[in-house]
């Protein structure tokens, strides 16, 4: 493959055209030597652009080269206020004007930052990932598929383990739907994840969904730094296909002053922020044009029976979801939404549309453990949406299908 060296940085263009050259990263990580830890992983898939994430283990600049296959590569990194993004170990590059539906190939580079003299910058060694290749979204694909996980806890061996049996056709994006994690302590959870994701996110994009036990734990505020979406935010809307997709963070299902929070939860004020946002939402051109409409929340706060607060021990506690409902289920049960994915109950079903509450059918994945464990495939066709819920044996719980408007 050629390499624009106008596209590269000066500090890249030495480390990539030296007689060794960078050091590729095929040996397991080491975290005594300069290394990557896990990674590359792709996030934020779109029509234009496309996230790279990864982890080193000390602190790097990071740059990721991508151009087609067989083609010539650009540079792409990222900078703020006209300063490159460096000293860090978790790095995260977007790749910027990309086509619609095309096929790329990237690798991620990084170099070590051995210390600061004054105004002097040292470095250390290079190293870069193999190549590996994407293609982005399409609008006008009008037939593909999703894998859909939730509710993992801590047990992240059940990616790799539940892809076996969510079939062999193609998907183009795999959806982890909250509380993939119990609580946040450190950043080796986060790469746990990840590192069990190395089977498909180099190449397929990961979309992770907040789940209300990611809120929790001394490491939960600095989640956002390992997740990429459009806006920065645990909210947003993006489009593949005939889809706009909407992806709602639901917080806590608890009240902002339970004991389990510390004082430390404002959710309410915060779901209330989200839903001016929806409302906005559901009158973009984006969303009224789109053939289908699905919703991903981890908390299926619309489902009557999942949000009922005398289901659980602390009936006067568990307002997070009934607050959710408020805030967002009529703005959705009016725009025409056509499916709703959750999890949270740890009780995999099909729910039907409910008058009064929702309109849509909620599809919900199952629990942690054993057989409790699922994995939904979505597929999208000019005909409807199907999704079917999977046991890690291959036997189905629920499909639900929504047929194509006419």
């Amino acid at each position: 493959m050629r390499t624009s060296r106008l596209a590269l940085l000066p500090w890249l263009t030495l480390a990539l055209f030296i007689a060794t050259g960078p050091r590729l990263f095929a040996e397991p990580p080491d975290t005594n030597r300069f290394s990557i830890i896990t990674g590359p992983v792709l996030q934020s898939p779109s029509e234009t652009s496309m996230a790279v994430t990864w982890i080193t283990s000390r602190d790097a600049t990071a740059a990721v080269e991508y151009g087609p296959p067989g083609g010539a590569l650009k540079t792409a990194f990222s900078s703020r206020d006209g300063l490159v993004d460096g000293v860090a170990r978790v790095h995260r590059v977007v790749l910027p004007e990309l086509q619609p539906g095309t096929a790329y190939c990237y690798r991620v580079v990084s170099r070590e930052i051995t210390g600061f003299r004054q105004s002097r910058v040292e470095f250390g060694e290079t190293i870069a990932s193999a190549f590996h290749e994407f293609r982005t979204f399409d609008r006008r694909k009008r037939d593909f598929s999703f894998v859909v996980f939730n509710d993992l806890h801590d047990q992240p061996a059940t990616i790799p383990e539940l892809l076996k049996v969510a079939g062999t056709q193609p998907y183009d994006f795999v959806l982890l739907n909250g509380d993939i994690l119990s609580y946040i302590a450190d950043e080796g959870q986060i790469a746990a994840v990840f590192d069990q994701a190395a089977g498909f996110a180099s190449a397929i994009p990961l979309v992770w969904v907040r789940g209300n036990h990611e809120t929790r734990g001394r490491f939960a505020r600095q989640l956002p730094a390992y997740l990429a979406s459009p806006n920065g935010r645990y909210y947003y809307a993006f489009d593949h296909g005939p889809v706009r997709f909407i992806v709602l963070d639901g917080g806590e299902d608890k009240v902002d002053g339970h004991r389990e929070y510390g004082g430390l939860a404002d959710f309410f004020r915060y779901r209330h922020e989200q839903a001016a946002w929806l409302k906005a939402e559901v009158k973009t051109k984006a969303f009224r044009q789109a053939k289908y409409r699905v919703v991903f929340c981890h908390m299926p706060f619309p489902n009557k029976i999942a949000a009922d607060p005398s289901r659980y021990n602390e009936p006067n506690t568990f307002l997070g979801m009934a607050d959710a409902f408020e805030q967002f289920g009529a703005t959705l049960d009016h725009a025409g939404v056509d499916l709703m994915l959750s999890g949270h109950t740890h009780a995999a079903a099909v729910i039907p549309p409910e008058p009064g509450r929702h309109r849509y059918p909620i599809v919900q994945g199952g629990g942690p453990r054993g057989t409790d464990r699922t994995v939904i495939r979505v597929n999208v066709s000019r005909a409807g949406l199907e999704a079917a819920i999977l046991r890690p044996d291959g036997t189905s719980l629920g499909v639900c299908r929504v047929a194509a408007r006419r």
